[in-house]
């Protein structure tokens, strides 16, 4: 085993474990280092070629060891970790993979990694990493036939499959809450018919959209962070529309633009004698003394109180007197960890993963055509998501390249180049069996008011 590629895996979480079982499959050495070592241990399975280590995020004279003895790394980390890996992998002279979006922090990092002569490849997971690959793929067949984009839209949820729904919220956590709400706040920019859109944190969730999914029904979407960026990476900048979205079920957007409305998104602290979610609820919109709390909040906001959002909240306990942690400092902390308790996928549960992309282009006779592209994945089981399988394929099909150095670009990248992009999405056809549905229609079938 001693010419077997040595692969070091940060991070060992449930996106973890289909690479990780890939890589052993493929007889490479892997080495999963977390915080929490029987994690990593559960995924090695006693597979001889697996090693797990126990590593703290602060502990960085153990990260350059780790590093060095490696031949390439993997981050699966939390985003704001990627920098310190990449900082060290730069000083080990290590290629770098993640699967999150490429902070303006390791962009400052490009530099020093092209004069380490090494590639930090970030956004290599599902949204961001396979909606790139494949829009890039699609834009490309529009530019060898001389057309021109003229609008472009991407959407992606992860979702609970539709069997699974079985709460008011309509959906579940296959991986953190906090990200998710995190997210969910945050500020959007896109491009609609040449006007530039901004939506900040408090009215994203009003402004949405419903798109048809194909087996499914009406979803809706709503914008994804800044898409505005993503012109000049796609390069494309004749277009005059460009979104990317993340989708919901119905009835999700409503409720979150009333937790956020209603201040349950706020990382602000709250009084120490507050420990029940009547009281911070009752707090956070002045209701102290309301006789009955949900009927006053339903008041105040001036929706009926079989409301959607009113049964949510009542349904996730947010007008109840019970108790919760005092380690809980604000209201977003409080309502994620009630969320991990009665919204998590069950083992009986299965997951959906949606990307659509909608791109309408001009050819050079003035015939203008739409190219709309559909990948829906269903999750076996809650050990087997298809999320896990969606974010983890795509990077560790990437590892394959650099080991046989088939990547050539240095520096901080993200995967819009047809040396990675096409030989990755046919691994996922081939052998992944991911279905990538591509089909050319007239204009008439662009969503509506888009």
């Amino acid at each position: 085993m001693k010419d077997s590629p040595q692969i070091l895996i940060l991070g060992a979480g449930k996106v973890a474990a289909p690479m990780v079982r890939y890589f052993l499959s493929r007889k490479y050495h892997v080495t999963v280092a977390s915080e929490y070592a029987y994690q990593a241990e559960l995924i090695i399975e006693n597979n001889p070629l697996g090693e797990s280590v126990e590593w703290h995020s602060n502990d960085l004279n153990r990260l350059n060891s780790l590093i060095m003895s490696s031949d390439i790394v993997v981050s699966l980390l939390p985003y704001h970790l990627h920098v310190i890996v990449c900082k060290a992998c730069i000083k080990c002279r290590k290629n770098l993979i993640t699967t999150s979006y490429q902070q303006p922090e390791m962009d400052a990092l490009h530099s020093e990694a092209c004069k380490s002569n090494i590639t930090i490849l970030n956004e290599m997971g599902l949204d961001p990493g396979i909606d790139h690959m494949w829009a890039s793929k699609m834009i490309d067949s529009v530019r060898a036939q001389g057309g021109k984009v003229e609008k472009f839209i991407s959407v992606c949820g992860a979702l609970p499959s539709p069997e699974s729904l079985d709460n008011p919220f309509r959906y579940k956590f296959s991986w953190s809450p906090f990200g998710v709400m995190k997210a969910s706040m945050s500020n959007a920019h896109y491009l609609k018919d040449g006007k530039l859109c901004e939506h900040g944190r408090g009215d994203l969730m009003k402004n949405t959209f419903d798109l048809n999914i194909d087996g499914i029904g009406d979803l809706q979407a709503y914008a994804n962070r800044d898409s505005i960026k993503y012109i000049e990476l796609y390069d494309v900048p004749e277009v005059k529309t460009f979104f990317r979205g993340t989708l919901r079920y119905k009835g999700w957007c409503e409720i979150l633009d009333t937790l956020i409305k209603t201040g349950y998104l706020s990382e602000e602290p709250f009084p120490e004698n507050i420990t029940t979610y009547a009281q911070l609820t009752s707090y956070l919109n002045k209701l102290n003394g309301a006789e009955n709390l949900r009927d006053a909040f339903a008041e105040k906001l001036k929706v009926e109180t079989h409301s959607n959002s009113i049964m949510a909240m009542e349904w996730i306990g947010l007008f109840s007197n019970n108790h919760f942690s005092t380690f809980y400092e604000n209201p977003l902390t409080v309502l994620t960890n009630k969320m991990i308790g009665k919204m998590k996928m069950l083992p009986s549960d299965k997951d959906l993963v949606l990307l659509n992309h909608h791109l309408m282009y001009a050819l050079p006779d003035g015939t203008k055509k739409v190219l709309t592209g559909a990948l829906n994945m269903l999750g076996a089981d809650n050990e087997n998501t298809a999320i896990a399988r969606t974010v983890s394929y795509p990077a560790a099909l990437a590892v394959e390249l650099f080991l046989e150095k088939r990547i050539a670009h240095k520096g901080v990248i993200r995967p819009f180049y047809k040396e990675i992009y096409e030989p990755i999405l046919n691994a996922l056809t081939d052998r992944f069996n991911f279905s990538f549905i591509e089909r050319e229609d007239d204009v008439s079938i662009w969503p509506e008011n888009w």
